[in-house]
């Protein structure tokens, strides 16, 4: 599943139909309000960010059926409940939940069906998306774009009701509704609101003193990438993106069937080669980092559509630049990864309440990198499908890896300056060369201790 931005997507010329959502009244108040994620984001945009996700699919036909397509995403947004919610202020400015009952939410067509060129068709996107806001009822954008023998549908929401593992589950079914099919259970982002729900940590919180370590560790200031990227403190920079292969399917298979044996995540090594390119290129030996972490458990909760991501911070060690073992430098950032990860369990208004009075932000963004295995999803490859992120505008780097049948491949977002293009580019050249080198060959895995 690629993940790419709306100016860097690439759909043929085509016809052009898309749909608006819209919903039957206010709804109903309901109790569960803004999850922190929410709160944040919503914070975000009210000062100028922007704040959707869109995913695209393909279906083989020459012409889609606009009635099926329509009651297919309607029977996704009715399976999916936060995606029938919204929030509105009150006269304090703190948002509300709002509700709305399965087959409240309706679709009507925008225009015409009518032709146009690859950039017409971003730009008519572009325009739509923007208005996708969860302070609106039902401001979903659904679209289609037929192109000789295939459609690709456009589904886009605010990012308040979907992150990225959000995506791949919408992406399977609306395809499955389409074809008629029964959708799999799913657990509710609500519930799983409430079942999150924790007293606030004491002091003693292994948790908290986690926290507290890594602040300090930091001289308490919130992870930026530590190379100069060209933006100022407190400006920004239009975003820009760069995707690159990581490793072959054959050379990730590879390293994760020897992990056991030589005691080495995934995970963990694309940090390790993270932190070493970047020693490479002027930063330091220890990389602090956020790494965002998914909350959902097995079951029907894995197929939940919702923001349900937490934070977990880790320092990265580069190690020694020569003399020292490579294997014992990435079983080392195993267990410092596996370490940090019970971490997210501590929300961030607790770290901000707790360490507030020391916290150094210097930047909007905050340097972090996540990883997502979509292999789980076992329709999603045949549907090339791709997780669109909203342009906006950036102050730092970000990184997302993701796994997939094709091997890993990472997206490197940052500001779009001069110095930040020539940089995270060979910062990610460096990344994957030490990547690949971290495979072991058939015989020197067999060979590692225990």
């Amino acid at each position: 599943m690629l993940l790419t931005t709306l100016a860097n997507l690439r759909i043929p010329a085509g016809r052009l139909r898309r749909w608006s959502a819209t919903a039957v009244g206010e709804g109903a108040p309901h109790p569960v309000g803004p999850s922190e994620n929410e709160r944040f984001h919503l914070e975000a945009v009210r000062a100028g960010g922007s704040g959707w996700l869109a995913v695209t699919v393909e279906i083989r036909t020459a012409a889609i059926d606009p009635d099926r397509l329509v009651a297919a995403f309607r029977a996704v947004v009715d399976h999916h409940e936060v995606l029938r919610s919204h929030f509105v202020l009150d006269v304090d400015g703190i948002p509300h939940r709002r509700l709305h009952r399965r087959g409240d939410i309706s679709l009507r067509p925008v225009g015409t069906v009518h032709a146009l060129d690859e950039r017409g068709i971003r730009d008519e996107l572009a325009e739509a998306v923007a208005g996708c806001t969860a302070l609106s009822p039902a401001s979903h954008l659904l679209a289609v774009v037929e192109h000789g023998d295939t459609c690709t549908v456009v589904c886009a929401f605010d990012h308040c009701y979907v992150d990225a593992h959000s995506l791949a589950v919408v992406a399977e079914d609306l395809v499955a509704a389409y074809g008629g099919e029964a959708l799999p259970p799913a657990g509710s982002f609500l519930d799983h609101l409430v079942g999150t729900a924790v007293t606030e940590p004491g002091d003693d919180d292994p948790g908290v003193r986690g926290w507290a370590d890594f602040l300090a560790a930091t001289d308490h200031t919130v992870p930026e990438y530590p190379v100069d990227l060209g933006v100022t403190p407190g400006e920004f920079a239009p975003s820009r993106i760069h995707v690159a292969e990581v490793l072959t399917r054959a050379e990730a298979d590879a390293h994760t069937e020897s992990g056991t044996r030589r005691r080495v995540r995934t995970y963990p090594m694309l940090l390790t080669a993270l932190a070493q390119a970047t020693r490479d290129h002027g930063g330091p030996d220890r990389l602090p980092v956020v790494l965002p972490i998914h909350t959902r458990t097995d079951g029907d909760s894995s197929r939940s559509v919702g923001w349900c991501v937490a934070n977990a911070p880790v320092v990265i060690d580069a190690g020694p630049v020569v003399g020292d073992d490579p294997e014992r430098v990435l079983r080392a950032a195993t267990v410092a990864v596996a370490d940090a990860l019970p971490l997210a369990a501590v929300d961030l208004t607790t770290v901000y309440g707790r360490f507030g009075h020391l916290l150094r932000k210097p930047r909007h963004d905050v340097f972090m990198v996540s990883y997502l295995d979509y292999r789980r999803f076992t329709r999603l490859p045949s549907l090339h499908a791709r997780h669109i992120s909203s342009d906006g505008r950036a102050d730092d780097l970000q990184l997302w890896f993701w796994r997939d049948d094709d091997g890993i491949s990472v997206r490197a977002r940052f500001p779009d300056t001069a110095v930040a293009a020539s940089l995270v580019t060979s910062v990610v050249d460096d990344l994957v060369a030490r990547a690949r080198a971290a495979v072991p060959a058939a015989s020197d895995a067999a060979a590692a201790p225990v």
